[in-house]
């Protein structure tokens, strides 16, 4: 891989741990007495743009495990 490979799948992972981790907030929300439409939409769209990005990036195996998430 090139630096510029490299630097590109750093900026994935780093944007994966961000979405990740806000996915982990929005699912206690929908998990409360108060869970919001709105955190259900944000979950589905995190894991489906990690889907789509593996995707892209050749990420099969990752890939393979995302519509889990979105299901």
């Amino acid at each position: 891989m090139s630096e510029l490979d490299d630097k590109i799948v750093d900026e994935f992972l780093v944007d994966s741990y961000e979405g990740l981790d806000r996915l982990d907030r929005d699912l206690v929300e929908i998990e409360s007495a108060t869970g919001s439409s709105a955190a259900l939409v944000r979950a589905f769209r995190t894991l489906h743009t990690i889907k789509g990005t593996c995707s892209f990036f050749g990420f099969r195996r990752l890939e393979r495990v995302a519509p889990a998430g979105e299901s």
